[in-house]
């Protein structure tokens, strides 16, 4: 129900907005109240609807479910900000809020309709712990990350994850930016950079989701998160920009290949009853750490661009290596 009360959420928050577009009303800070309340809701949706997943495809299909969906998102973000802004132009800008708030209505009633006919009991464990923590919220995060902690795999998982955002964020964007202005011909090359990686990203996501269950993933795991230390790397000795549009294309192709590989791991591996929790934690992981990579990134781009693509790249492979101590994930399939 998480998923679907984060859509009748925004619903509410746009209609509201759109009210105050239409009487003339808005300021500054009922943008930045939506702003934050979207986001809110945002970290509240992506993790349960990833775990709405695997009650809706087999197991042997959930690489194709999550490569379909990872696919959908990156083609909504490319169509996503052409489609609104001819929204804006042809209707204004109240009512394309107004349009948006009903397109998250239609998503929650459909929700909604998929969690009444795939809902699933909790397990006697889970339930019992509830029970024991009276519903708390501060427990039932503690539990998730036990849970988590205690399997080899999804820990394994999650320290990837780590590894993977302090070293690409930052790099990428702050120090993909740089690369753009000094050598391949200013903003409009970075521009082609991103365009690169969101074509990368989409074929890496239908190309997982065309395979069927993926065997091996602990050695496609460590050897995608090594192949991304060689391209992040690569950008240091990028000529032009047909060579750096080239490893963004090769970048986004096998993160989105690694993330649907990810995603259905961690939904397989885990209880139906905690895969939200574990899904909340994935997220945690990919993000907890964007701060201090933008910083660290900053902070060295102005001295040396290629220092920090390299000391990138070694980062990913440096996570690889770490990751193959491990017997279980060298193994795990």
């Amino acid at each position: 129900g998480v998923a679907a009360a984060a859509g009748a959420g925004r619903a509410l928050l746009l209609a509201c907005m759109a009210a105050l577009v239409f009487a003339d009303a808005t300021r500054v800070w009922h943008v930045f109240v939506l702003a934050g309340c979207l986001s809110a809701l945002d970290a509240l949706y992506y993790p349960a609807s990833m775990a709405l997943v695997p009650r809706l495809a087999k197991p042997e299909d959930l690489e194709a479910a999550n490569g379909l969906t990872q696919g959908a998102e990156q083609v909504s973000s490319i169509l996503g900000p052409a489609l609104a802004g001819s929204l804006v132009a042809t209707l204004g800008l109240g009512a394309s809020f107004a349009v948006k708030a009903l397109l998250f209505c239609v998503s929650t009633v459909i929700f909604l309709t998929l969690i009444r006919a795939h809902a699933l009991p909790l397990s006697a464990s889970t339930a019992a712990a509830e029970d024991a923590h009276d519903g708390s919220t501060l427990a039932a995060l503690v539990e998730g990350v036990r849970y988590a902690w205690g399997d080899p795999v999804i820990r394994a998982i999650m320290l990837i994850l780590v590894g993977i955002n302090l070293a690409m964020v930052g790099p990428l964007y702050v120090g993909g930016a740089i690369l753009a202005e000094t050598r391949l011909g200013g903003a409009g090359a970075f521009g082609t950079l991103v365009a690169g990686a969101g074509v990368g990203a989409l074929l890496g996501a239908l190309g997982a989701g065309s395979l069927g269950r993926i065997r091996r993933r602990g050695l496609i795991e460590l050897s995608l998160t090594a192949a991304l230390g060689v391209f992040v790397g690569a950008f240091a000795f990028a000529p032009n920009l047909l060579v750096a549009g080239s490893l963004a294309m090769a970048v986004g192709a096998a993160a989105s290949f690694l993330a649907v590989v990810n995603i259905s791991w961690l939904q397989e591996r885990s209880e139906p009853d905690v895969t939200g929790r574990v899904m909340s934690l994935a997220m945690l992981s990919t993000m907890a750490l964007d701060p201090i990579s933008y910083l660290a990134a900053g902070a060295f781009v102005g001295l040396n661009l290629t220092v920090v693509f390299l000391a990138a790249g070694a980062l990913l492979i440096l996570t690889a290596l770490l990751g193959a101590t491990s017997r279980t994930m060298r193994t795990a399939d």
